[in-house]
């Protein structure tokens, strides 16, 4: 199969809001995807809350039953709201996707209408009694359920586990910091925080929009400039904070549970150019960017030191993780391991076999966006937020031209920041303790 050697078009209907435009015949459906993007402020908490208070109905559909109704109507169209860190910012996200009109009846139009339930939601949400800016019984339904949500966090360990370790990583940068602010921040809000933050994030955030499949792009910017064309001030978001790491940090905190979860953070500098780029992303997938991976195939397989491990790369921030569930008294071990493999991937490069195995796994994965347009809308939006903005083919071009040499020496720039251990209570693992400073 040959690489899309597609560019999205980007447009700017209105201030702070760019729109990308991929009109792809080859996708039955169509997607819209909006990222409204802000600092990681104090009214973070506000915003998370009101992504969940938005969905359960507008003026015109008043509750989830009409909202659901009316989404079947349009032939089985679908809407949500999100909100989450992305990098070291805010996001509100807003997904739209539906069924492209040139497979439905003649004459049939949806578009415009699902358009306007979005606009709805967003600037006509269902109001209280006696002037509330919400239904109060909704918000307290939905920060319960917040509430909730956040108190069980400790019950996934591993996700608790890099949440804990990204905090403690990037302890007094943004990144660090969580979507929500706090259960206690959650806990304080009122409907008048909410509408704050509604007003605040349609009159100031930055926006980008992704359209993706059969549908025409000029409908979507019309629409765009008509809701966000008044705008005079949207903010100016942050430059992503890249601190030089020091002196390595180990930190080993417990809870009651089976397997240890183990994190290491690497740092490194901003890439020169595309190709050092690509070359970076290349070496995390040689060290452990899935089976093909050095990790899995050492530590996992052949020692048997893990039960999974897999090494990240976070783009935006400058960040290389790697993570995995393993004996708390295999720690040291896993730690070494991991040292020793990247030290011999920056000193030697990668083997030919690795080089074929991971060229293989990253070329399959740029394949596959022909087939999907969620994951080629994604692919671009991160393109863009990076200043890259390569075709599928383009970057397939390049990948296939990286020499070990380069990865090698992509595989230089990372500096070790922090060790992270989650491990059992001492009570349950009392030998297995060795080596790390308690922070409990």
């Amino acid at each position: 199969m040959a690489f899309l050697q597609t560019i999205p078009e980007l447009r700017h209907p209105a201030p702070g809001v760019e729109l990308l435009c991929l009109p792809e015949s080859r996708f039955k459906r169509a997607q819209l995807g909006l990222s409204l993007d802000l600092p990681l402020d104090s009214g973070r908490a506000a915003r998370t809350l009101l992504s969940e208070v938005l969905q359960q109905g507008s003026t015109a559909l008043p509750t989830r039953r009409d909202l659901s109704r009316a989404l079947q109507e349009a032939y089985g169209a679908n809407c949500s709201l999100y909100a989450d860190r992305n990098g070291e910012n805010h996001r509100i996200g807003v997904s739209l996707g539906w069924v492209g009109e040139r497979f439905l009846p003649q004459g049939t139009t949806i578009v415009p209408q699902l358009l306007e339930m979005v606009r709805q939601l967003l600037e006509e949400p269902r109001r209280g009694k006696d002037g509330s800016p919400f239904d109060l019984e909704i918000v307290e339904r939905e920060r319960k359920l917040l509430l909730q949500r956040l108190a069980e966090r400790k019950d996934d360990r591993p996700g608790y586990a890099e949440e804990r370790f990204i905090r403690l990583m990037c302890e007094g940068e943004p990144y660090g910091l969580q979507a929500w602010d706090s259960s206690e921040a959650v806990v304080a809000l009122t409907a008048q925080d909410l509408e704050k933050a509604r007003t605040e994030l349609l009159a100031k955030a930055k926006i980008t929009a992704v359209v993706v499949g059969p549908c025409d792009p000029d409908i979507i910017e019309a629409w765009l400039a008509d809701v966000f064309g008044g705008r005079n001030n949207p903010v100016t978001l942050p430059e992503i904070s890249r601190p030089v790491p020091g002196e390595i940090r180990a930190v080993r905190e417990e809870l009651p549970m089976d397997q240890a979860q183990f994190h290491y953070g690497f740092r490194y500098p901003e890439p020169a150019d595309k190709r050092a780029f690509e070359a970076l992303g290349f070496a995390c997938s040689v060290l452990g960017g899935g089976s093909h991976g050095r990790l899995f195939r050492i530590v996992r397989e052949q020692k048997s030191l893990a039960y999974g491990i897999y090494a990240m790369q976070r783009a935006r921030k400058g960040l290389v993780t790697v993570a995995a569930g393993i004996d708390a008294g295999a720690y040291q071990e896993v730690r070494d391991e991991v040292d020793a493999q990247l030290a011999d991937l920056q000193q030697n490069g990668p083997t030919a076999e690795e080089m074929e195995m991971t060229l293989v796994n990253r070329l399959d994965r740029l394949r596959g966006l022909a087939d999907s347009g969620y994951e080629l809308a994604t692919y671009f939006v991160r393109e863009h937020t990076l200043g890259l903005n390569r075709s599928p083919a383009e970057r397939a071009a390049l990948l296939q031209d990286l020499k070990p040499a380069e990865i090698a020496e992509a595989a230089r720039l990372l500096v070790p920041d922090t060790v992270y251990l989650l491990a059992p209570t001492a009570e349950e693992s009392a030998a297995n303790s060795e080596g790390i400073p308690a922070q409990v």
